[in-house]
């Protein structure tokens, strides 16, 4: 058995087979629907989609501190000596709060490290699977928190959606700019800076939105020797196009890509929306 596991949130929308592999424990945010609380695990997006139809305001709440303790307790008691969490940035949920909470209880909190990953969703993904990369490598504790806490600070997370209605809702993203966005018809873009949705830059067509993301990129991997990219392609086929041009622009670049969103972000993001997170090193 390895010696080192990892906690991830519910948001993080690794596979089922990545979960099993590799013994990752997930702890669940919760949907609110009036005064009913239901976890993420026990729905699918169809189910967010439908009630949405329906004219229900679905809002989001993070676990308890307990639930993570509860997952470090189970995972200690099997044999593993230390713990990594990576959870969704402190600037859009509690849930960090709740993964270091749940780690201040515990005997030795030594024993625990929650990653303040300032991401979300395939975001958290690309730095878990670089976390399940060096575990399976033995890589030591320190070494593993030193290196993906460097990654972090050179992370970075833009995605496009068919509409800003779902973010304005949710708070997660200011009324203005939402509007702006949802009046003009195009396509927005949204960045992750400092943990925090903002809307930098907008778009009249799909090749423009692939042209600004890798200008962007261009403009934060420079003299980076290593690009470390994930893709999101939710309900679209331009993610494929855009992995494409990645490809084409990058000659350093290590791709993973992923079509799988969760219900909770279905209920922030829409029905469909593609995106990319990478780090350098």
């Amino acid at each position: 058995m390895k010696k080192y596991a990892l906690v991830i949130d519910s948001t993080v929308y690794l596979s089922k087979e990545e979960i099993q592999k590799y013994n990752i424990k997930r702890v669940s945010l919760n949907i609110i629907d009036k005064d009913e609380s239901i976890k993420e695990f026990e729905v699918d997006c169809k189910y967010v989609y439908s009630k949405i139809d329906k004219g229900h305001r679905l809002t989001t709440s993070q676990p308890a501190p307990g639930e993570f303790l509860d997952a470090y307790h189970e995972l200690f008691s099997i044999g593993y000596e230390k713990i990594f969490v990576v959870c969704l940035s402190d600037k859009i949920s509690g849930t960090y709060q709740s993964a270091t909470l749940a780690q201040k209880m515990l005997e030795n909190p030594k024993q625990v490290y929650v990653f303040n990953s300032n991401l979300a969703a395939f975001g958290n993904e690309m730095i878990a699977l670089r976390v399940i990369e060096m575990i399976e490598d033995n890589k030591e504790f320190n070494i593993i928190i030193e290196r993906i806490d460097t990654l972090i600070s050179k992370s970075n997370l833009i995605f496009t959606i068919e509409s800003l209605v779902s973010l304005l809702r949710s708070g997660r993203l200011s009324k203005a700019k939402a509007l702006i966005g949802t009046v003009l018809r195009v396509k927005p873009l949204i960045q992750m800076i400092d943990g925090k949705l903002e809307l930098f830059k907008s778009a009249r067509t799909h090749k423009k939105v692939a042209e600004d993301i890798i200008k962007r990129m261009k403009e934060t991997t420079k003299g980076y020797k290593k690009i470390y990219v994930r893709i999101l392609g939710h309900n679209t086929e331009h993610a494929l196009k855009l992995r494409q041009e990645l490809e084409k622009a990058f000659n350093n670049i290590i791709i993973s890509y992923t079509e799988n969103l969760g219900p909770i972000f279905c209920l922030h993001l829409g029905k469909k929306g593609y995106g990319v997170s990478w780090c350098t090193e």
